[in-house]
């Protein structure tokens, strides 16, 4: 029921009286509901509105916000996906480097996605303040930093609208068929509409699984939509007199042309998605409400616990170094993320790397052999586990020797096939992996298990390894060598240790991130919440089964770790910690 005067927000957003009474009727009882999820919810809640261009979504969103303000005594906040455009210098930058037409603003791919999950982050967790772009479409660009709006206090709703919110990536056959003249003539090979396909399909979910409740403003077609734009660029110029990015009937037909085939997508794919769908004729009238109220719980702080495999995924696969994830690394130390390794090397090999890396957390070695987890790391020490110089220490697998004994059981039949590292001693260590005198020192020392080099045969290969196998040792094949050890994986090591987390915190959600760039890692990044597979420079990728919750980054090595990572959990963190990498949109 609507018992406020809203005269003033009519003329003030130069709404007709008629307006009105598409309030009382159908937007103030969409308040009403809002406001209940809301209290439902006990926390902050972005409410998500999708209508094609000129259907009236930001009317709407400025709507909502003043009636759950002014009627029911909340704070709320409107902001717009434009508004996360990326500038005209960055889109200029893509046009050059991928292709022409994301010169020209509205498509996946030419919005800002990690800053626009980064803010709304900061809005939900209350990292306060935080400032909200703006983009002013009259220049075509984003205003400069200085003239973002800095919200100082929480806000318990926020609306956000955008044209293609809420859309998803279409099959990939669908795309070589164009749906007009302007993917026709100019987009010949299909290589901007693959582009801007694969950005909803990789980064835009991140974005809009935030979403709590969702709205659509439902074009009749898309017939409607060239005249709705055109009475929207009427109204900007009238408002804007002077400036000279305003479009006329020609470019306006243009350059609906941009959003043609995602809108004829959403038309059809998003109403049976939607809590609130508002259906309209072609004068925008709503002729039937649909409601399909959402269940909201309250917020669960969650805690992200990243278990990460080191050489070729953190580490550089040839020279080790992983200098481009340092700002990722420090963020994430920063937003008080655990990096966990979980590794094939050594006790002694990952101690050192954790200096390096300024790491205290738990790790992981001999591919799930065993979990090192510093004493005093959590306030008691977990079930099942030894202490022993420093550490709290789970052992999955029976020691070395047992491995060497069986591998020197079956040696005779294999002579010359292969070197253990047992046998290889420091120097050939050093020969079959490059390191230094003291980092093979450190490799040698195995506590688990025994790495093999295969010499020989190729066929041979395969029967040895059944032989271990039929002997009861369990095989690891990583990038360089064969692991014999026993019954143990990444995946069975790592869900241990979350379990261990989880008691340890249990008001929290523990949320767990595998991150691996070959075959040995299969396991943690199968049994993870979320996977991201890094490329290699000298193999395939891993790999998985499974569907969903997984990213394959773009680069290889530290690079794409921190650009998945980024991709992944960078909005989540605190804002004090370091500056987050750009995420690739390539």
């Amino acid at each position: 029921m609507l018992n406020i005067d809203i005269s003033g927000f009519l003329q003030q957003h130069h709404l007709p009286a008629a307006y009105q009474q598409q309030i009382t009727e159908w937007f103030a009882p969409l308040a009403e509901a809002i406001k209940s999820h809301h209290k439902g919810a006990n926390r902050p809640i972005i409410v998500g509105i999708n209508g094609a261009q000129g259907s009236g979504k930001s009317t709407l969103a400025a709507c909502l916000v003043y009636l759950l303000e002014q009627q029911h005594h909340l704070r709320a906040l409107s902001l717009s996906l434009d508004d996360f455009y990326f500038t005209r210098a960055e889109r200029q930058r893509l046009a050059q480097g991928i292709h022409p037409l994301l010169a020209t603003r509205g498509v996946p791919g030419t919005h800002d996605i990690p800053l626009a999950r980064k803010t709304l982050s900061d809005l939900l967790h209350k990292h306060l303040p935080v400032l909200i772009p703006r983009f002013n479409k009259a220049i075509d660009d984003r205003y400069p930093p200085e003239f973002a709006e800095c919200i100082n206090d929480a806000v318990d709703v926020i609306v956000l609208e955008g044209w293609c919110l809420g859309a998803v990536a279409e099959d990939e056959a669908t795309l070589a068929e164009p749906v007009n003249d302007l993917e026709a003539s100019e987009d010949k090979n299909a290589d901007w509409r693959r582009y801007v396909n694969k950005q909803l399909s990789l980064f835009y979910p991140k974005l809009f699984e935030l979403i709590d409740v969702w709205i659509m403003l439902k074009a009749p077609d898309f017939q409607c939509v060239y005249d709705w734009r055109l009475e929207q660029e009427n109204k900007l110029r009238d408002s804007t007199s002077g400036q000279h990015q305003i479009m006329d009937a020609a470019q306006v037909g243009r350059f609906i042309k941009y959003y043609q085939r995602i809108t004829q997508n959403t038309l059809k794919s998003l109403p049976e998605r939607m809590n609130y769908l508002f259906e309209l004729d072609a004068n925008r009238q709503i002729t039937k409400l649909t409601s399909k109220p959402p269940k909201l719980n309250a917020m669960t702080p969650k805690q992200w616990l990243i278990f990460t495999d080191m050489d070729g995924s953190l580490l550089d696969h040839h020279n080790y170094h992983f200098d481009e994830a340092v700002p990722m690394l420090e963020a994430l130390e920063a937003g008080h993320v655990p990096v966990i390794p979980v590794t094939s090397k050594t006790q002694a090999e990952v101690e050192l790397l954790r200096d390096s890396l300024h790491n205290k957390h738990p790790f992981i070695v001999e591919n799930g052999a065993a979990v090192f987890i510093p004493v005093g790391y959590f306030e008691q020490q977990p079930a099942d586990t030894i202490e022993k110089n420093g550490y709290w220490i789970k052992a999955f697998v029976d020691p070395r020797s047992r491995w060497q004994s069986l591998i020197d059981e079956i040696r005779p039949q294999y002579a010359g096939e292969f070197k253990t590292f047992a046998e290889a001693g420091i120097d050939g260590i050093i020969a079959m992996t490059g390191l230094n005198v003291h980092a093979a020192a450190r490799a040698a020392r195995r506590q688990y298990g025994e790495p093999i080099a295969w010499q020989g045969n190729g066929n041979l290969k395969r029967q040895f390894i059944e032989d271990l196998q039929q002997a009861g040792a369990h095989i690891l094949e990583g990038g360089r060598f064969v692991h014999v050890s026993g019954d143990c994986d990444k995946g069975r090591a790592m869900e241990w240790l979350a379990q261990v987390y989880r008691a340890a915190d249990p008001g929290k959600e523990m949320i767990s991130l595998a991150i691996g760039d070959s075959q040995n890692d299969k396991a943690m990044l199968e049994t993870a919440d979320h996977a991201l597979l890094i490329r290699s420079p000298v193999h395939p990728l891993p790999s998985i089964d499974r569907a969903d919750h997984y990213l394959i980054s773009t680069h290889t090595g530290p690079k794409g770790w921190a650009e998945g990572v980024n991709q992944i959990i960078g909005a989540t963190l605190h804002p004090d910690s370091s500056p987050l990498p750009r995420g690739n949109h390539g």
